[in-house]
């Protein structure tokens, strides 16, 4: 959800996924370095949904809780509070139900279902929240996702700021996959290596 200024908080994303996951900041609007084609055809299968996605061997995939699995992240095996990770999102949260506290996702706005204020995500720490000041996009158009599928592109440009005196702190770019057809979204937290490859090489069933 769009925000810009400190809301009460009651129950997050990160508070649903059980998990603390932090990013590091991507460095371009287009998308990060992409990885090598050998490693990634050679790696971690992930099966969401009637899509595949190949990621490096070393990447895991970070148990969500409830949700019924539709609702996972990915991240390589091992990694510190600061890495990029991406998540995995289906029906069950795009459109949830009045008990589950989740907020519908819009194309129109980013994807962030909580209903309170999120810690920033590329730090540990609890004295910043996170938020996305913009009402566009800074960049959207379409992707191929694996063969015979397209995907609603978009990327939108986030901000942490302090609780204390609401000044942003740091900055990041979320890019998102939206496959309204199949009903799966997939989120780059700020900057995955190698993903704009790997979601291009995605297979279905």
């Amino acid at each position: 959800m769009i925000t810009s200024s400190l809301r009460p908080l009651t129950l997050t994303a990160t508070a649903l996924l059980a998990m603390t996951i932090t990013a590091a900041p991507v460095s371009a609007l287009t998308g990060p370095a992409t990885a090598d084609t050998a490693a990634v055809a050679a790696g971690k299968k992930v099966h969401f949904r009637s899509m595949t996605l190949t990621f490096p061997s070393g990447w895991r995939v970070a148990k969500a809780a409830g949700a019924g699995g539709d609702w996972i992240s990915v991240k390589r095996a091992g990694c510190g509070s600061t890495c990029a990770y991406v998540q995995l999102v289906g029906p069950k949260v795009l459109k949830p139900g009045p008990e589950d506290f989740l907020e519908t996702y819009r194309t129109s706005r980013p994807f962030a279902p909580g209903t309170g204020v999120p810690n920033c995500r590329l730090t540990t720490g609890t004295e910043d929240g996170e938020r996305f000041p913009d009402r566009r996009p800074v960049a959207s158009g379409t992707r191929k996702v694996g063969a015979g599928h397209t995907a609603q592109y978009r990327a939108w440009r986030g901000e942490c700021y302090s609780m204390k005196t609401d000044k942003k702190t740091r900055t990041f770019v979320q890019r998102e996959w939206y496959l309204p057809k199949e009903r799966i979204l997939i989120v780059d937290s700020s900057g995955v290596a190698g993903l704009d490859q790997i979601v291009k090489a995605a297979t279905w069933k």
